[in-house]
């Protein structure tokens, strides 16, 4: 494809720039051994949604889920997320190569907990502002977070338009959510596979995220 051109770079957090939806799928998995209950569900298959959707796709689909199973699960996965949590390949150089431009994370998880996380794995320093799941922005699959994102941009830059901006996402609510922008999109294969992200409307789908500035040109 042609290089896109960009003022602005829109980033997902977990599991894009930080590798903690694989903690907290342990977490979910860790629970559900605990209470023996979802032991045959494949909480990887849900990698990117939000704890709302996991349950009512759980419920929906005729599983039992204990009381207070997400609560528990949330409880054991901010004990491990502390000491275990890690910035993928290439995040930091990606950002470093990127510094020139304006940048937001959209991020489906609470905006406490991603600008701790941003300042502890040192990536707050290159961000602009932050879109985070509330009452008024619908997660991920929605769009509700990319586009307010976007207004963040023009914030520091009115002149600056959709085609001159990337989102960078690894999961399918997040590129679905991306897709509904006209914002191109650029996904990294550490949740899901390269074929399964470019079905549901990636542009661009590679296995390092710092291998998307390949396809970038800053102007």
């Amino acid at each position: 494809m042609n290089t896109i051109k960009i003022r602005g770079a829109i980033f997902d957090f977990d599991g894009t720039l930080v590798d903690s939806e694989s903690l907290y799928t342990k977490a979910l998995i860790h629970t559900a051994s605990e209470m023996n209950a979802l032991k045959d569900f494949d909480f990887k298959s849900l990698a990117g949604y939000q704890t709302d959707d996991i349950y009512d796709f759980l419920k929906n689909n005729g599983y039992y889920v204990p009381d207070n199973f997400f609560k528990e699960a949330e409880i054991y996965f901010h004990k491990i997320i502390e000491t275990d949590l890690e910035t993928f390949d290439g995040v930091i150089e990606t950002l470093e190569r990127l510094k020139s431009i304006d940048i937001v994370i959209a991020s489906n998880s609470n905006i406490d907990y991603v600008k701790r996380m941003a300042e502890k794995k040192s990536i707050a320093k290159y961000i602009k502002g932050y879109s985070c799941h509330n009452e008024k922005l619908r997660a991920k699959p929605e769009a509700d977070l990319f586009i307010n994102a976007f207004e963040i941009l023009k914030k520091y830059n009115n002149n600056i338009q959709k085609e001159n901006v990337i989102i960078f996402e690894d999961s399918i609510a997040g590129v679905i959510g991306a897709k509904k922008t006209g914002i191109k999109t650029a996904a990294i294969t550490n949740t899901y596979s390269k074929e399964e992200l470019l079905k549901n409307g990636a542009d661009i789908a590679v296995d390092r995220i710092d291998k998307v500035l390949e396809y970038i040109e800053i102007i």
